[in-house]
């Protein structure tokens, strides 16, 4: 493989669960959520016409089972180097897991996005700051790359793209299975616009350390899933 040629990488939301269907949030990847009908068939109907797949080379997920379950479905019957990032994971919901979404909403809007809800572990901007940071070392993978991840992400981009801001509370749902294709040049700086943006912003009133609890876990050759 050349190593200065550029390649692709394509982002994109899991499938649909009944969960995101009700808009309930759904942030501990131990939780049995996996994709309904819906979901199945949204992932069925891109394999079948998007012929960029056959040439993905690495596929990166998040914990989450309708993450990976949206990757099985979408590289069946091809060969992809997987690779499990936990930093792609859904943001931690704390109190309000397993709540509809907008009670989530309605506290971050009366907070902001450096708080962390009761009984959570991060912020919107320390969720945000990991997916990024995730999304970067994802260039390092041979390319083209498949990248599976959640909602919030995929809206962070879209602001990127459109030279928005990132600090807007309220943003649009992204569609699940709807890719997002980025060249390498483009995704690498929007991925260091956005981290520079979450640092002009950044306080931290309570000195907290990170947790250090996202590590990234790359299965054994013999694990890898074709």
């Amino acid at each position: 493989m050349n190593a200065h040629r550029s390649y692709r990488t394509y982002v994109l939301r899991h499938g649909r669960t009944r969960h995101s269907a009700r808009h309930i949030t759904d942030g501990q990847p131990a939780a049995p959520v996996r994709l309904d009908h819906v979901g199945q068939q949204q992932c069925r109907d891109l394999a079948a016409t998007a012929g960029w797949l056959a040439e993905i080379e690495s596929c990166v997920t998040s914990e989450f089972p309708r993450a990976r379950e949206t990757a099985d479905l979408l590289l069946a019957g091809h060969a992809a180097h997987r690779v499990t990032d936990p930093r792609l994971n859904e943001i931690d919901y704390g109190r309000f897991e397993g709540r509809p979404w907008m009670e989530y909403g309605a506290w971050l809007r009366a907070s902001d996005r450096h708080a962390i809800p009761p009984d959570g572990v991060e912020s919107r901007d320390d969720a945000v700051r990991r997916m990024l940071e995730a999304l970067r070392d994802c260039l390092s993978l041979p390319g083209p790359r498949l990248v599976v991840t959640h909602g919030l992400l995929l809206s962070i981009l879209v602001r990127l793209a459109a030279y928005q801001p990132i600090d807007e509370l309220a943003l649009p749902e992204a569609p699940c299975v709807t890719p997002l294709a980025f060249p390498d040049a483009r995704l690498s700086a929007l991925v260091q616009r956005g981290l520079v943006e979450l640092d002009s912003g950044a306080r931290n009133p309570s000195g907290r350390a990170s947790t250090g609890r996202y590590a990234v876990q790359v299965p054994p050759t013999s694990d890898l899933e074709s």
